[in-house]
This record gives structure tokens, C-alpha cells and sequence, in this order.
């Protein structure tokens, strides 16, 4: 490490402690006898700090300075975390994250912004309740010292984090500069697809798939493959090519059978029920629902949405009926799923301006959150609606809106404001 880097890493590092300790420069100047000016020339690495100033900071900031960490095999360790993260190695990964945390005093060290990049990775990752705005204060100041690998990991646990928040724009950008870094890595190609899918843009999410398989099968990384099969699944799907749909997820359930896996068995039973349910193989949607395990099954509104629409094309009313109190009995139920039940509940009842009224308005809120392909899982519920009550100004619309929904998906690019709203 040359001794320019070296003055740059000790600053961020001397710098980001006092920051988590909301301990003011006047302070740290005052212990070392010195000016603010000499304290903030050390932080942002244009004096070097002596191993006696760093170990006064450290003390006034409440901490020990441990020279020992090796930051090069906590490098290693981000990558190597990275990686079981990419390969679905879940027990693995969280048994290396949880040895890295067991040693915190990697936080007051040359290691310390990795350190906080694997308790980030981890807080998204998984999903905790750890203080990942805390974690990302810390790693802005420390990120001019990772190297290329690392900002490409940072960058893309960032998108993750919009993605998780449905802000796709922000997470496209993330995933942006994650790739400005290092091209060659598969999660970032797979939250590509995995955004692209979801607003629509087929081409795009398509091109994506093609590059993550492709990694995928390079670095021999076979549960995840199983996952960007899966995507292609939907690809079909959402594009109305249900033979194709149909034939790959009935083939990814064999594997995810032979492999034991529940999720993924349950991610492509969901898919099949779908699958079934558009192409009025009723039977064949309620065969696959039965497979479903009964704890996915009462927690998944999109599967309990099914469902109930499966009793109401085989005019089985009363169940149908049954199904939409259950959900709407429950007080966490969101605003685009109460207005779904609640249509389908005044479509039964014979209630059609009401029943149109609260379905179209599940399009909108879809399309709001940018949910583009939901939105046209709503529009053909409509076209069906509109078609059995001869309302042809409406369908009129559907098909427009169809079509501009078609024009988008296969568009090279994003194109913007293409003129996607019902009313």
C-alpha cells in the first residue's frame, strides 16, 4: 500500500469513527492539542497520523486501534461472501458473516470498511433489522479505498436495497455504476433482469437473462440457474407464450423435487397456477394450487388471488365468496389487493359498475408502483370483464393500452411516458 493510499485510509477510517460517535473535531482537537485544521487535514489524508494520534483518537472516540486485522483477507472475505451469496449458499454465507461479526474489533482497524460492507450486505441481504443507514454513512466516507470488486458489490447491494423498496429507477442506477466497476459479475446481471422484468421491458430482460445463464454455467453456480430459468419462465409467461411457460416450469419442478428445494418449488407452482388460470385450464390451476404448501399459501395474496379466481371462472360462487372475506378480514392486507377482492366480491354479487370501477383502479395503482407487468395481469382481467358486459368504449381502451404495452416491451430502450393510463 503506498503511503498516499495509506494517509487516505487512516483519515476515512479516523474519520468515519468520530462520525458514528457524533463526536464533534473540537473535541478530538482539544485531546491532541492541536488545531481543527491539523484534525481535519489527518482526516482527509493530506497529514499522515502517527500510531500515537491514532491511538488518541481512538481513545477519545471510545475505541481501540487493532493493527493486527488483515484487511486483505477481509477483502477476500466480501468476495467470498459475494459469491455464496450468487450461488444460493445461504447456510454458508451467514455462517462467514456471522464469524466476521462475532469479531467487531475488525470495526477499529485497516479492515474497518469492509467490515461494515459485509454487516450492509448482510442487513440486505437477509432482510434484518441491523442499522444499515448507519452501515451506508460509514461506507460513503470509507468507499474511495475499495477496490474495483468491492465498489461493484457495494453498488450493487445498493440497487438491491431500491429493489426491495420498488424504487427501480434509483436501483437501475445503482446497477449502473456497480458495472462500471466490474462487468463480469452475475447478481448484477440478475437484478437487471429481475427489474426489467418487472417494468416490462422484455428485450432488455431478455438480454440480461442470456448474460446471467451465461455466467452462471461459466462459473458452474447451478441453484441460481434454476432461478434465472425461472425468470425465463416468466419472460414466456408475461409475453403470452404459455406452451413455453407451461414446458420449462414443469421442468424446473422435477429439479427443484430432486433437489429438495421448497421455495423454489413454490415460486414455480405460483407461476404454473398462473400459467393454468390464462389459459382456462382450470383443472390444471387447481392441481397445482393443491401442491402448494399451505404456510405459502395463506401468506401469498397473489396465490389466494388465484385461487378465488379460479372458483369464479368455474362459477363457484360461494367458496369464491369465502376466500375474498378470509382476505379481507385481515387488517394487513394492501390497498391494490382490498380493491381486487372487493371488485371480484361486487362482480359476484352482479354489481358490475362497482366491480369495474375497483378493478380499474388496481391498474392504476400497479402501474404507480411500477409494477407494469401486474398492471397487465389487471388489464386482461378487464378485457374479459369488458367483453362479457359489452362494454366496448372500455375495450376500446384495453386494446390501445395493449398495444402501447407491447410497443414498450420489446423497445431497445426505456421509453418514457408512452401513454399506458385507463382514464
Amino acid at each position: 500500500m503506498s503511503n498516499n493510499i495509506n494517509r487516505s485510509l487512516i483519515g476515512n477510517i479516523l474519520k468515519s469513527i468520530r462520525v458514528e460517535k457524533n463526536i464533534p473535531m473540537k473535541k478530538i482537537a482539544s485531546a491532541l492539542k492541536v488545531s481543527e485544521s491539523t484534525v481535519s487535514q489527518i482526516e482527509t489524508g493530506k497529514n499522515s497520523a502517527t500510531k500515537e494520534k491514532i491511538n488518541e483518537i481512538c481513545h477519545v472516540c471510545g475505541c481501540s486501534f487493532d493493527y493486527k486485522a488483515d484487511r486483505k483477507k477481509m477483502i477476500d472475505l466480501v468476495l467470498y461472501i459475494y459469491t455464496q451469496y450468487s450461488n444460493l449458499s445461504t447456510d454458508e454465507m451467514n455462517s462467514t458473516i456471522e464469524e466476521v461479526k462475532n469479531n467487531s474489533f475488525i470495526s477499529c482497524s485497516y479492515a474497518r470498511f469492509e467490515y461494515y460492507l459485509i454487516l450492509y450486505m448482510d442487513g440486505i441481504i437477509n432482510q434484518n433489522d441491523e442499522d444499515v443507514q448507519l452501515f451506508k454513512r460509514i461506507l460513503e466516507i470509507g468507499k474511495s479505498s475499495f477496490s474495483n470488486k468491492e465498489l461493484s458489490i457495494y453498488y450493487d447491494i445498493k440497487a438491491l436495497e431500491k429493489m426491495y423498496l420498488n424504487d427501480s429507477i434509483k436501483a437501475l442506477e445503482y446497477l449502473n455504476q456497480s458495472r462500471l466497476y466490474d462487468n463480469e459479475f452475475l447478481m448484477n446481471h440478475y437484478h437487471y433482469c429481475s427489474i426489467y422484468l418487472n417494468l416490462g421491458y422484455y428485450t432488455l430482460a431478455q438480454k440480461y437473462i442470456r448474460k446471467s445463464i451465461e455466467i452462471a454455467i461459466k462459473e458452474v453456480s447451478f441453484e441460481r440457474l434454476c432461478y434465472l430459468l425461472l425468470n425465463q419462465g416468466v419472460l414466456y409467461l408475461n409475453t403470452e407464450q404459455y406452451v413455453e411457460a407451461e414446458n420449462l416450469n414443469l421442468k424446473l419442478l422435477k429439479e427443484s423435487k430432486i433437489r429438495n428445494e421448497e421455495f423454489l418449488k413454490y415460486c414455480i407452482l405460483s407461476n404454473l397456477v398462473l400459467i393454468s388460470l390464462l389459459q382456462k385450464n382450470y383443472e390444471n390451476g387447481f392441481k397445482y394450487l393443491g401442491m402448494v404448501d399451505q404456510k405459502y399459501l395463506e401468506d401469498d395474496y397473489d396465490l389466494v388471488l388465484y385461487r378465488i379466481l379460479l372458483h369464479l371462472f368455474i362459477k363457484d360462487y360461494t367458496l369464491a365468496k369465502k376466500y375474498i372475506r378470509q382476505s379481507l378480514s385481515n387488517n394487513s392486507i394492501g390497498k391494490y389487493y382490498k380493491n381486487f377482492f372487493q371488485g371480484l366480491k361486487y362482480l359476484i354479487d352482479n354489481k358490475r359498475e362497482k366491480a369495474i370501477e375497483r378493478i380499474e383502479s388496481c391498474y392504476n395503482l400497479a402501474l404507480t408502483a411500477g409494477e407494469v407487468d401486474r398492471a397487465m395481469l389487471v388489464l386482461k382481467l378487464l378485457n374479459e370483464l369488458y367483453l362479457d358486459h359489452g362494454v366496448q368504449n372500455k375495450l376500446k381502451k384495453v386494446k390501445e393500452l395493449q398495444e402501447n404495452f407491447y410497443k414498450m416491451s420489446y423497445a431497445n430502450q426505456i421509453i418514457e411516458d408512452i401513454g399506458l393510463k385507463l382514464n
